[in-house]
C-alpha cells in the first residue's frame, strides 16, 4: 500500500472514530454488545469523507499550479526577460537575457553568473550564428 493511500485510509478511520465518539449513546444502545449509531453517524462520516477528498483535491491543485492564485500579480511591464537558454551539461547554461531592448549573453553555473558579451538587438541571425561569432 502506498503512503498516500495509507494516510487517506488512516484519516478516514480517524474521522469515523471521531464521528462515533461524538454521538450520544442511548440507554438502550449501551445494553447491546455492539453500539448502533444509526444513519446520523453514517451521514456524518460520509460528509467528513467528502470534506477530506475536497481538501486533498484542492491541495493537489495548489501544488500543481505553483500557488499562482495566491501570488501577487505584477503591475506594469516586465523589463527583464530571459529570451533563450541553452544547456551545456553539468548544470551549466548559456542564457540570453534582455533588459530594456538590450540583449546580453550570460554564462550560468553553480555558484556564479558570468557576463560574457552584449548581443546585437535587431539582428535577424539565429542565436547559434551569433554565438559562433562571439566565440571566434
Amino acid at each position: 500500500m502506498t503512503a498516500r493511500r495509507g494516510s487517506v485510509l488512516a484519516a478516514f478511520l480517524w474521522l469515523g472514530q471521531c464521528a462515533a465518539w461524538g454521538q450520544a449513546a442511548s440507554p438502550a444502545a449501551s445494553a447491546a454488545p455492539f453500539p448502533s449509531y444509526g444513519s446520523e453517524g453514517m451521514l456524518q462520516i460520509v460528509l467528513y469523507f467528502f470534506l477530506i477528498v475536497a481538501l486533498l483535491v484542492g491541495g493537489l491543485y495548489l501544488t500543481r499550479s505553483g500557488f499562482g492564485i495566491l501570488a501577487r500579480k505584477n503591475k506594469g511591464d516586465r523589463k527583464l526577460v530571459i529570451s533563450e537558454t541553452r544547456t551545456l551539461g553539468n548544470r551549466q547554461f548559456l542564457i540570453v537575457a534582455e533588459y530594456e531592448n538590450r540583449k546580453m549573453l550570460l554564462g550560468v553555473c553553480p555558484g556564479r553568473i558570468d557576463y560574457l558579451s552584449t548581443l546585437s538587438g535587431g539582428s535577424d541571425d539565429p542565436f547559434s550564428n551569433e554565438l559562433r561569432e562571439k566565440m571566434e
